[in-house]
């Protein structure tokens, strides 16, 4: 009987100290809008918390392309690094921006979007 409580502790405790999944709703991109192809870079760094408590920043000079649009806003792709999103798993992830804000994440792979609890200011300039 003590054997089976200490395995029941033990794998609590375990489970406790796993990341959780990223939470996420399927989104289908747009890719014919007028923005797509047009370049921008971030005037400054920027830094989010998602749900899943590992901070993710994009520095200043960060080059985007936009790849299309979803409902939440216009989706980034980096052009010279990876951005990921993580959880109980690292998801390939693109920034979505509204109205100079990063509100949130698209995982090109799940064709899913993530919000970010608290959006922050991103702003852009458009590289010619």
């Amino acid at each position: 009987m003590r054997t089976a409580i200490m395995a029941l502790c033990v794998g609590a405790a375990l489970a406790s100290g796993c990341a959780s999944e990223v939470k996420r709703v399927p989104v289908e991109v747009t890719t014919s809008v007028p923005e797509a192809g047009r370049r921008f870079v971030t005037t400054v760094p920027v830094e989010a918390r998602p749900e899943s408590g590992y901070s993710r920043t994009i520095r200043a000079d960060t080059e985007f392309v936009v790849v299309g649009r979803i409902a939440q806003g216009l989706v980034l792709k980096p052009t010279q690094t990876v951005l990921t999103l993580e959880g109980a798993h690292m998801h390939e992830a693109y920034a979505v921006h509204r109205d100079g804000t990063w509100v949130g994440f698209y995982l090109p792979v799940e064709r899913a979007y993530s919000a970010l609890p608290l959006p922050v200011p991103m702003p852009l300039q458009e590289r010619k």
